[in-house]
């Protein structure tokens, strides 16, 4: 038997056509590039729900630093109306009116006004923040509301005493 020469042998493991053809290294590419696109896709959603979600955290600190503002201050003792912008990306309307109860009758307490105690009302308290910048003139807002008892005279309330006795929960 006649032995082959060592060079004939290396070659063996490359032997002509080995490799990729073109058809190959096109649908490979193909394949990478609809992957990464997708990946893109995921990644710009993804972005698009961090900045919604963003937006909307920064519309309630915004109701509430004004809702704060508005029950901080002591001068608030009827209706009163603001509205105006925050920034570029907010406006804002502030509304105070006096607060109308579905069911007036269950808040009534014959003993009220016979304590001496001064005489309280309800203030009904609404901030609303509008987004500026929404496509197709689709309305976005964030509302907050709160109650705020009042008496007619300046004097110093103490509003959990005083809404126990409205609402007959007395010590």
């Amino acid at each position: 038997m006649k032995s082959k020469p060592a060079s004939a042998v290396r070659r063996r493991g490359f032997q002509a056509g080995a490799g990729f053809t073109l058809l190959e290294v096109v649908v490979a590419t193909a394949v990478l590039a609809i992957g990464v696109a997708v990946a893109m896709q995921v990644f710009s959603g993804g972005l698009s729900n961090l900045h919604r979600i963003d937006m909307a955290h920064r519309a309630m600190s915004h109701a509430e630093n004004i809702m704060s503002e508005l029950l901080a201050d002591q001068d608030i003792r009827g209706p009163y109306h603001a509205s105006g912008d925050l920034d570029k990306d907010f406006l804002y309307e502030a509304q105070v009116d006096y607060w109308n109860d579905p069911n007036p009758a269950a808040l009534m307490d014959p003993a009220l006004p016979a304590t001496g105690a001064p005489q309280v009302y309800l203030l009904s308290f609404s901030v609303r923040i509008e987004f500026k910048n929404v496509a197709n003139n689709n309305r976005r807002y964030y509302q907050a509301y709160c109650l705020k008892a009042v008496t007619e005279d300046q004097g110093e309330l103490d509003t959990g005493d005083m809404l126990r006795r409205m609402l007959g929960r007395q010590r």
